[in-house]
């Protein structure tokens, strides 16, 4: 095992101690809540008690623990845990409080000045000025509802069309598909034929595929279903990679679209991610990029050591008569 670093054991510590924090501020959430008091005829509703927050929250060996601290950590686990009762902001400190020792802890031991440490707090600043610098651009350039209504006018114009119910019978050859469909002819019954014959996971089912829009379907079949009237079967084989098809169109509808507010949450999605693409390459555009090529080494064979020859073997001796 590798010998722990002096910038390890606090990091595990601090980890060690998110844990059990976490723990405790759960433990107060399961604690049954007291029974209000019945209510008389007279008396109003009790309010919720007032808590007041001090400034500074705490101090260790000196060292004060802001309420803006505070706050700030709260604000982080709200949604998480409860946070908004005197018993869970207690717990609160005392994390603080613990964090607080780690931190003056390894300043003793001066970890801030560790290399490898310093290579990490680059890494988390890096990533939070990015981060950062995304969430204000996206703040600038919320996506309007005209905007949303926009996409979603061009989506369900996309989205127009016939959806179908189709059943169909899967086999592995073109005459198989012939023979199918002469059964037909002679009064077969699909769904028996393609509960016999059909290769499909539909078979089961007599060949009954459901409701589908034609970009579910690959393009042979899609094609073939759309030009089938309702109640007929194709009578020539329908050939796809899955094989060859023989097809029952059993219904027809218009295809309804999702109304506005069910796809809002993805179309204000989708414009976000445009809006972050776009404001990229406008960055790329403007700076001066220069990437270097990585070079990788071939590798090298392992040399197979040659056996060496017994120690103790002896050339067999030839009697002569």
């Amino acid at each position: 095992m590798k010998k722990l670093t002096a910038l390890t054991f606090p990091l595990l510590a601090l980890s060690s101690s998110l844990l059990l924090s976490g723990a405790a501020l759960a433990a107060e959430e399961k604690k049954p809540e007291a029974a209000p008091a019945a209510p008389t005829a007279t008396a109003p509703a009790a309010q919720p008690a007032a808590f007041t927050v001090p400034d500074p929250v705490a101090t260790v060996n000196g060292v004060p623990i802001s309420k803006a601290a505070f706050s700030q950590y709260a604000q982080q686990l709200r949604g998480k845990t409860k946070v908004d009762s005197p018993e869970a902001s207690k717990s609160l400190v005392e994390q603080l409080v613990l964090e607080e020792l780690l931190v003056q802890e390894a300043g003793k031991q001066k970890l801030a000045e560790d290399p490898q440490f310093k290579q990490q707090l680059e890494m988390v600043q890096r990533n939070l000025l990015a981060s950062t610098m995304v969430r204000k651009m996206l703040s600038a350039n919320a996506p309007s509802e005209e905007m949303i209504k926009k996409e979603y006018e061009t989506a369900i114009a996309a989205m127009k069309g016939n959806e179908y119910k189709a059943s169909h019978i899967l086999v592995d050859s073109e005459d198989k598909a012939k023979e199918v469909i002469a059964e037909l002819k002679k009064g077969g019954k699909f769904a028996e034929l393609a509960k016999a014959k059909s290769s499909d996971s539909s078979a089961a089912k007599g060949g009954d595929l459901g409701w589908f829009a034609p970009n579910m379907m690959v393009p042979p079949f899609a094609q073939a279903v759309a030009k089938l009237e309702k109640g007929k079967y194709s009578e020539t084989p329908v050939q796809t990679p899955f094989g060859w098809h023989v097809i029952l169109l059993e219904d027809t509808r218009e295809a309804t679209p999702p109304s506005l507010e069910e796809l809002t949450p993805q179309i204000g999605q989708m414009l976000q991610s445009k809006t972050i693409n776009d404001y990229l390459e406008k960055l790329k555009a403007g700076a001066k990029i220069e990437i270097k090529e990585i070079q990788v080494g071939a590798a090298k064979p392992t040399a197979v050591p040659t056996p060496e020859p017994a120690k103790d073997s002896k050339p067999e001796e030839k009697k002569v008569n």
